[in-house]
């Protein structure tokens, strides 16, 4: 279904496309693990807004590429405010891969660029919450309030 929705995506002409048509490709990359198909479509974006970036920082994540995604967090914090959505796909796919480790610290670090934004750490929470369900460590997650 992916390589089907890529199909129809290389048919539109190139001025048609814009922020949604890309979102929308690059999501049925991440949903059909074609992460090398979604990185040639992400480079050729001349115009990258912040949910593209959040879009192909997911599929990243998906993948388990968790460097590649931060250094595409990285990129975007160069010019712009960090943006949760883009540390919850980060999460989300450390909570797929039931690295511990690494959820603990992306939650840690969006307590520290979020303190005051409770509706993405509480579902940070959650999911940290559910890392350490999966796995046999205890949770330490403290109340986000």
């Amino acid at each position: 279904m992916g390589m089907q929705a890529i199909a129809l995506f290389h048919q539109i002409p190139r001025e048609l496309l814009g922020e949604a048509t890309y979102v929308c490709a690059l999501n049925a990359c991440s949903h059909s693990g074609l992460v090398g198909e979604a990185r040639l479509i992400f480079k050729n974006i001349e115009m990258k807004t912040m949910r593209i970036y959040s879009t192909m920082i997911d599929c990243l994540s998906r993948a388990s590429a968790f460097d590649q995604a931060q250094e595409l967090i990285d990129e975007y914090e160069r010019n712009h405010s960090p943006e949760s959505t883009m540390y919850m796909a980060l999460l989300s796919g450390a909570r797929n891969a039931k690295n511990v480790y690494l959820s603990q610290n992306i939650y840690d670090r969006m307590k520290k660029l979020f303190p005051e934004r409770k509706d993405p750490l509480v579902s940070a929470a959650v999911l940290l919450a559910n890392v350490y369900a999966s796995s046999v460590q205890r949770n330490p997650i403290e109340n986000p309030d």
